[in-house]
């Protein structure tokens, strides 16, 4: 579909603006706890450093992960395992898009740099290179690069990092191995056949399925720590209604112990964690 279009699937958009998403969420809860005003030099220079890193970090994985990508279903599609782009040309690209990346993040202060380097190192060199073809665990090594931006965001928005910025952190960290788990489960084939032990695909069905569960009613449950924070009930109110859906088809798993129930895991709690932040941000606000 073009060069363009290729080098777009690289940097994997679907992750790319789930993390982007997530810097501009917490950048403005950050904002709206201390009452701040919008710096837009700030917010877009923090904005286009979690863009880069990012991107630069999901092509180094691709290209990382080509001999398997090419053959698992859910990624065979890309660019690297089609042979669309050249393995040094996805290198040569993602060390430009971290380099640009860490320029930017170098403008802003230490903390900045440090947090993308915590979250580029956990995510690329602990899960891709050390832990993700050894481990049934490695998903959790994925948890303080899901964290970066949220921290990221929070910090550039002005607010403390500690103790609120590094529980929305904590909270953040605790969704994303449930969300990978999930997706995990619905393609535990595919894991199975390239040799990647992932949890799903290593342990019998019922205890990924209970693993699972243990894991979504643990992110459920961490929604409410944010509650000594807000300012009201809206907030208890706002957060109970977003698990509600949750709840039910956690427990539609737990029964049915189907792959579509698995998939349908997958796609609610994808924007999960951006619903609690912004329904703690309009309490703020209000």
């Amino acid at each position: 579909m073009g060069l363009a279009y290729d080098y777009g699937v690289l940097m994997k958009p679907k992750v790319l603006f789930a993390m982007l998403a997530l810097y501009i969420t917490t950048y403005f809860t950050s904002m709206a706890y201390i009452g701040a005003p919008l710096n837009i030099s700030v917010f877009t220079t923090g904005l286009m450093a979690v863009a880069f890193a990012v991107s630069g970090a999901n092509a180094l994985n691709c290209y990382i992960d080509r001999d398997i990508d090419a053959l698992m279903t859910r990624t065979q599609g890309r660019p690297l395992a089609l042979g669309t782009i050249r393995p040094f040309e996805a290198l040569s690209f993602s060390v430009l898009m971290m380099g640009i990346a860490t320029l930017l993040a170098i403008s802003k202060g230490l903390i900045p740099v440090l947090l993308l380097i915590e979250g580029a190192g956990s995510y690329l060199f602990l899960y891709s290179v050390l832990l993700k073809r050894k481990t049934s665990l490695n998903v959790l090594a994925t948890a303080p690069s899901v964290a970066a931006p949220a921290w990221f965001g929070w910090y550039l928005g002005g607010a403390p990092l500690y103790p609120l910025g590094l529980l929305m952190g904590i909270l953040v960290a605790i969704w994303g191995p449930l969300h990978l788990w999930s997706i995990a489960f619905a393609y535990s084939k595919d894991y199975t056949r390239v040799g990647v032990p992932m949890f799903p695909s290593v342990v019998s069905r019922e205890t990924a399925i209970k693993g699972i569960v243990i894991a979504l009613a643990l992110m459920i449950g961490s929604s409410y720590l944010l509650l000594p924070w807000s300012k009201s009930i809206s907030y208890l109110i706002g957060v109970t209604l977003i698990n509600i859906p949750l709840v039910i088809v956690g427990v539609k798993f737990f029964r049915e112990k189907s792959n579509k129930a698995g998939w349908w895991l997958f796609k609610l709690t994808a924007p999960y964690i951006i619903l609690v932040f912004l329904s703690f941000m309009v309490n703020r606000l209000m």
